[in-house]
């Protein structure tokens, strides 16, 4: 085989792989797009759903209020409790106390950058 009829073979090899490779792109570009059409129609529609009528009040009952350390704001406190229900939801119990955490040798936000940052891979 001469030097031409090998680069002659090479290219032909790149450019059937790479046709093969962009045609199977699209393939499956669509037989996604498909699947999303098909999952779409299957999941009810938000608009074509009746309304309730009414919707629920929830009632408040007298909760008892959390001790807080002196010195943190109440709006903080508030922070603290909307932040716990958030992640937990109901069923984080009750709040019975905020107080501030032990300062140590580094702050909270230091270590939980480091801890981030040299996670490994």
């Amino acid at each position: 085989m001469s030097l031409d009829q090998k680069v002659q073979l090479s290219m032909i090899v790149l450019l059937t792989g790479l046709v093969i490779v962009f045609v199977m792109l699209i393939f499956l570009t669509y037989i996604i797009k498909g699947y999303s059409a098909v999952i779409k129609n299957i999941q009810p529609n938000a608009k074509t759903d009746p309304v309730p009528k009414s919707v629920p009040t929830v009632q408040r009952a007298s909760a008892p209020v959390p001790s807080v350390e002196a010195g943190i704001p109440e709006e903080t406190a508030a922070a603290i409790a909307a932040a716990v229900y958030a992640v937990y939801g109901s069923s984080a119990g009750k709040i019975k106390s905020i107080r501030r955490a032990a300062q140590p040798g580094r702050s909270l936000w230091r270590i939980a950058g480091l801890l981030e940052n040299t996670r490994p891979f």
